[in-house]
């Protein structure tokens, strides 16, 4: 009981929050919405990185980037919000026309060009999710001394790192086959 009520006052079970978000926003929709869905093209659960991605990956590398933010001792630059929301924007539209260009057609965009509901939901979780992290890309660089100083926080950063790349690679396996 004491052990429960020290990781309370902790706040260890902070970084649940950022997981279970990331979860339901990425991988939680898309699973509800495949429960209603009729169409013929392939589902969430077809792709390594619906599943594996979404599903797991992206939501450790949320909370990767939530507990860096916490362990860093400086203040985040909300000020500078606005620019990480374009960027994410810019990167979510470019992802979409890349997608539509080559002809990379699931039940998210069934015709290139064309999105469905759960495609236009996921262009802006996916803008959201950019957006956040290039705030935490930012702060980490802008603070680069503070994070190297301190090995939580470099395995932190190396942990996200690690997380995006199993991500590309679980795309990559999703495409080339």
């Amino acid at each position: 009981m004491a052990a429960v009520i020290r990781l309370a006052r902790q706040r260890v079970w902070l970084p649940v929050v950022p997981f279970a978000i990331s979860w339901a926003m990425l991988f939680g929709y898309q699973w509800a919405f495949y429960l209603v869905y009729r169409g013929h093209q392939a589902t969430v659960f077809s792709y390594y990185s619906g599943v594996v991605g979404d599903g797991l990956l992206i939501p450790v590398l949320n909370v990767v980037g939530f507990v860096l933010l916490q362990q860093l001792p400086v203040p985040i630059p909300w000020r500078r919000w606005p620019a990480y929301g374009l960027l994410g924007l810019a990167t979510a539209v470019i992802v979409y026309l890349f997608q539509a260009s080559h002809d990379l057609v699931n039940w998210s965009m069934p015709v290139p060009y064309q999105w469905s509901d759960v495609g236009q939901f996921h262009f802006f979780v996916l803008a959201s999710e950019m957006s956040y992290l290039y705030l935490v890309l930012a702060t980490a660089i802008n603070n680069w001394k503070e994070l190297f100083a301190d090995s939580s926080s470099r395995r932190s950063f190396a942990l996200g790192w690690v997380c995006v790349a199993l991500f590309f690679a679980s795309l990559a396996v999703d495409y080339i086959h």
